[in-house]
């Protein structure tokens, strides 16, 4: 499994409680792409991660696994 499979499948796991996923579209050119589709919590609508907070993140994890990946583009 590749650095970039991994960091989707990580982050998938954290969004699925709320009904999100996240898919692994590409990478190329040091750039990871994946769509992001978010769940709802109605409780705690500030739980649900924001496309930023999920960028900033999957982007620290896949640095830390591969040097090579420097940015993370989230698509809707």
């Amino acid at each position: 499994m590749s650095a970039a499979e991994q960091v989707v499948e990580q982050f998938n796991e954290i969004v699925k409680p709320e009904g999100g996923s996240v898919v692994l579209v590409s990478t190329d050119d040091g750039v990871l792409r994946v769509r992001y589709a978010p769940g709802q919590n109605e409780e705690c609508a500030s739980c649900v991660m924001t496309p930023d907070a999920l960028a900033a993140m999957m982007k620290d994890m896949a640095q830390t696994l591969d040097p090579s990946i420097q940015e993370v583009e989230v698509q809707a």
